[in-house]
């Protein structure tokens, strides 16, 4: 049976067979068959439960092999040791779709809960029927009134898809998403998840915007291959909680979900064109930003006020979040110069107060607005305005005139900064219409207008194209040094691994004694810096296993004497190859490139700030691997120092195509060996005329 067929079943149910449906009745009995009557869906309803009888007027089947028909849905709510074999009974009747309500399973903290959860899978995967859950509150359909719920609750009809692990924001999406029309909480995932339910609301013709509540995700390549076509065609909006040590583990708890690191979860967003937001108030926010404005065409921003300090917060706001102010033509310098009192020039903010109070307010507000909305230059509009009295009684109430600006220039969207003691009223009167929203605070503003810039301009209709390989790549080779070692950590030999895929590595020699020591370094030339090679030993510099500079071979024997000595204090004494001889190069920044298995996603690569510091200042960003050309520089230029890099203080600026290019080069590492479970290239050395690994480790599954 097609996804959407399946989805009808449970989002549209023409009869549902409710399983394990409570014998009491009334406010306090959280009775779904209750509240499914009260509701005048129009579905066949049949409660199933051992004891046969009625509840409210309907016939009880003792078991579901005993229903008259086969239903669409079944909703199963028994105690949690019938769940794996009630769910048999309704695979077996011919039943394709069912919501697990239940509790106690991957969620629990026993194993039997674990023994149970695995049962449910089993049977999913033995009949093919679908599930969502365990431990769910289940569906909500405001388009047709259906819900699967035992709580009885309110929440508005928008056009927005809610996909969630905990039902609060199903029966709290007033607060959370400002309404719901479809919604889904899959509770523990034993089959439907993120991604199918991603898939069908982005082909639901109603659905204008989905929302994701996230704490983990289990297949997150497969969710990035949906969630890209997703967001080309709607606004994905993604709060995923469990960012924190301590919330991870509480996500794991409630949900039996696998939670990676949150970087991770971060850019694999960002790539896929989701908009994360850091909290509920800012998914409500972009709720209503998204369904109200069709689009904006460019950043620039222009603000009108009632007060040059809130004009200033405005603007300081715009700036945070990437907006620019808009400069005025001088045709509309001119017409708002007409509207302004002599000892006053008009600017951006414009500041129409004393204008209002000489000229009339709401005159001066009418014509400001249909001035500054008119200029070419202007891509959005920001008004300020307070609620210091109830609509019906202030006379600065100018709500009609938000509306007939924004019907006049639909393209360039018209928001408004309210603030005083009645802005709640306030607002209800400016977004009745659906043109216009209030916003309580001028970073919330300007942090949806910057959204909706965004999304408009970068990533809707983007259509993804995979990064091409770059060129000679020696897959055997590596395949080969993998398949030879004896290994798990690899660091002599992580440099030939970085050479079989053309990455620049230093030119580097064994040495088993010193005076092969002292042979090899002859051909080398001084200086030389010395290396402890040893599989056991994965931080050099820390255990006093990297020797600079050696300028000759007086140098170079005390330096080996030296090296042994350490490492003859090490405990327990580790297993030792030799010595490592490289030259000593100093003209480049240092940066760390690398990687490493997400948990969810896979290969990812990284880059940040290197040296002997980079775990402390953790300068770094990362990408789901593999990545482009293009996408390397954006990670290059991410970095905070990534100044550096250009330049300072008369230094010469870094090769960052080379940089990239390594970039590139080690994303496809990653992706082509997924025995390679980790990957430091520490440092790299970034110069003017490109970029050299000086040292790196391999880390096998």
């Amino acid at each position: 049976m097609s996804d959407q067929k399946i989805f009808q079943r449970f989002f549209y149910p023409e009869s549902v067979a409710l399983i394990g449906v409570s014998t009491r009745t009334g406010p306090d009995s959280f009775n779904i068959l209750e509240l499914l009557l009260s509701s005048g869906y129009p579905a066949r309803l049949y409660p199933v439960n051992p004891r046969g009888g009625e509840i409210l007027g309907q016939q009880v089947y003792p078991s579901v092999m005993e229903l008259p028909e086969v239903p669409d849905l079944a909703v199963i709510s028994t105690p949690r040791t019938a769940v794996p074999q009630v769910l048999e009974q309704c695979a077996r009747k011919g039943i394709m779709a069912a919501v697990i309500i239940t509790q106690g399973f991957s969620d629990a903290d026993d194993r039997t809960g674990q023994e149970l959860h695995r049962q449910i899978i089993n049977v999913i995967q033995k009949y093919g029927i679908r599930v969502i859950g365990p431990n769910t509150l289940g569906i909500v359909n405001n388009y047709s009134g259906f819900r699967t719920s035992f709580v009885r609750f309110h929440a508005g009809c928008q056009d927005i898809g809610v996909v969630c692990q905990s039902g609060i924001f199903l029966a709290a999406a007033q607060d959370f998403s400002s309404g719901i029309g479809l919604g889904a909480d899959i509770g523990n995932t034993a089959d439907l998840d993120f991604t199918d339910l991603l898939q069908y609301f982005t082909e639901h013709t109603r659905i204008r915007a989905i929302n994701l509540h996230m704490e983990g995700l289990k297949d997150g390549r497969r969710f990035m291959d949906i969630a890209r076509n997703a967001a080309s065609q709607k606004p994905v909006i993604v709060l995923k909680t469990g960012c924190s040590e301590q919330g991870a583990k509480a996500a794991a708890s409630h949900s039996g979900s696998l939670t990676g690191e949150d970087m991770v979860f971060s850019v694999a967003f960002r790539q896929c064109g989701l908009l994360r937001v850091e909290n509920s108030s800012q998914m409500g926010d972009l709720n209503r930003t998204f369904l109200t404005y069709p689009t904006a065409t460019g950043p620039r921003v222009a603000i009108v006020t009632v007060s040059g300090g809130a004009g200033i917060a405005a603007v300081d706001a715009c700036s945070k979040y990437g907006l620019e102010v808009a400069a005025y033509s001088p045709e509309t310098q001119q017409k708002l110069a007409q509207l302004f009192p002599d000892w006053m020039h008009p600017g951006n903010p414009a500041d129409i107060w004393p204008a209002g109070m000489s000229r009339g307010y709401r005159e001066v507000t009418r014509q400001a607005l249909e001035c500054i909305l008119s200029d070419p230059g202007v891509d959005l509009l920001l008004m300020i305005t307070p609620a210091y009295l109830p609509p019906d009684q202030d006379p600065m109430n100018i709500t009609r005139l938000f509306n007939e600006a924004a019907s006049l220039h639909p393209g360039k969207p018209l928001a408004v900064w309210i603030f005083g003691p009645y802005r709640h009223e306030y607002r209800q009167a400016i977004e009745a219409n659906g043109r216009v929203v209030a916003y309580d605070c001028p970073e919330k503003a300007a942090y949806c207008l910057k959204q909706l810039y965004y999304y408009h301009n970068k990533v809707k209709g983007r259509i993804f194209t995979p990064p091409s390989p770059p060129d000679n790549l020696d897959k055997v080779g590596v395949q080969e040094i993998l398949r030879s070692t004896k290994h798990k950590i690899l660091n002599e030999t992580a440099l030939d691994i970085l050479a079989a895929y053309r990455i620049p590595v230093v030119t580097h020699v064994l040495a088993h004694s010193a005076a092969e020591a002292c042979r090899l370094a002859g051909e080398l030339g001084y200086p030389l810096v010395m290396k402890i090679a040893s599989p056991d030993i994965t931080h050099k510099s820390d255990a006093g296993g990297v020797l600079l500079n050696i300028k000759n071979q007086q140098e170079l024997l005390a330096a080996y004497e030296r090296l042994m000595q350490n490492m003859q204090q090490q405990n327990p004494a580790p297993r030792i190859n030799g010595v490592l001889l490289q030259p000593y190069i100093r003209n480049g920044q240092e940066v760390i490139m690398g990687g490493k298995i997400d948990p969810q996603f896979g290969p990812v690569v990284i880059f940040g700030l290197g040296g002997i510091f980079t775990e402390v200042i953790r300068d770094i960003t990362c990408r789901v691997a593999p990545v482009s050309p293009a996408e390397a520089r954006e990670m290059i230029g991410e970095i905070k120092s990534s100044a550096i890099l250009s330049g300072l203080r008369g230094q010469k600026a870094a090769d960052v195509d080379a940089l990239a290019d390594c970039l590139h080069r080690l994303s496809f590492l990653l992706y082509n060996h997924p025995e390679i479970r980790e990957v430091d290239l520490n440092p790299v050395l970034a110069g003017p005329d490109g970029c050299l690994t000086l040292d790196a480790r391999v880390v096998l599954a």
